[in-house]
């Protein structure tokens, strides 16, 4: 069974029986229809098929993007979206009908949000709104006359924040006499990383302060905010070197109130590993030499079992 026959057969031939002409759908039969052709869209889009995505529309059906640019016919949508897969990542789309409208006979208008999340666990998700215009064909199917895209893929700082959750867990640094831990967890409302550390070793008291990664809008990078305990801050913006590694040009005061500034830089070794490098370290008017640490994941606690009474 073709995509076509298959889009018939799962939403309109619901509205009818062998011999007899369909009557008119009700809403929820408009609900069932809509919504089956919306799943076999999203499908054909994960599957990355897009012959079996272009036979979803009419014949001479329109596809508009974001830009405006417009794709006129079947065969030019087929050959876009094969154009789009070849060079995007594989992933999962999903969409979500938010509005089912009649407006005449046969014709039906649509309206929902797709959500396209990468196979890769560390992509990013993107949410795009959309509105269609449904055709009901003389074979009972109902196929996409016209689809618009409403908005660039809106994509939550949520997501965005996926390309650096490895970071959430607990993580420890033990160099020269020192030891330094860090536990990553999301924010309450899952906006932002957050980490607590507490360094111990360097004098009799312990030292310690937060640090926050969130994502800056306006210079579209993650920008960091650190907080010392003791009244020291700093501020950074974090960049992907083309090796994957990230860095961090901090600056900022210490608890004297001097301007202090130094280049963060992250290197995965592995899932459980990290080397955190700082670099260019500048204290007040004095250079500072550059050092490297190896941070490891801590494993979970063990589970102590409750006392049988």
């Amino acid at each position: 069974m073709n995509w076509r026959r298959l889009a018939a057969f799962a939403a309109v031939s619901l509205f009818a029986t062998a011999g007899v002409a369909a009557d008119p759908p009700d809403a929820k039969q408009l609900q069932a229809a809509i919504s089956a052709s919306a799943e076999l869209f999203a499908k054909a889009f994960t599957d990355r098929d897009a012959a079996a995505l272009a036979l979803l529309f009419t014949p001479e059906a329109e596809c508009i993007d974001s830009d405006g640019t417009v794709f006129h016919g079947r065969k030019a949508i087929e050959a876009e979206y094969a154009a789009r897969f070849a060079v995007a990542p594989k992933g999962a789309m999903t969409i979500a009908v938010t509005s089912i409208r009649p407006i005449a006979a046969g014709v039906v208008v649509e309206e929902g949000v797709s959500t396209f999340r990468p196979a890769a666990a560390e992509g990013v998700a993107s949410r795009t709104r959309y509105t269609a215009l449904h055709i009901h064909q003389s074979d009972d199917s109902w196929l996409v006359a016209s689809v618009r895209e409403l908005s660039e893929p809106e994509v939550s700082s949520h997501d965005r924040l996926q390309e650096l959750a490895w970071l959430v867990g607990k993580w420890r640094e033990d160099s020269g006499g020192r030891s330094l831990d860090t536990e990553w967890t999301w924010s309450e409302d899952g906006n932002a990383l957050v980490s607590r550390f507490t360094l111990r070793g360097v004098d009799p008291k312990s030292r310690s302060g937060t640090h926050r990664v969130g994502w800056d809008a306006e210079r579209k990078q993650f920008r960091s905010w650190v907080f010392d305990a003791d009244g020291g801050a700093g501020e950074g913006w974090w960049a992907r070197g083309a090796d994957g590694s990230w860095s961090v040009p901090m600056h900022g005061v210490n608890a004297a109130g001097t301007r202090v500034s130094s280049v963060l830089t992250y290197v995965r070794d592995g899932v459980d590993t990290l080397t955190i490098a700082q670099q260019q370290r500048i204290v007040g008017d004095e250079s500072l030499p550059a050092i490297s640490s190896r941070v490891v994941r801590q494993p979970p606690q063990p589970t102590v079992p409750a006392a049988k009474k």
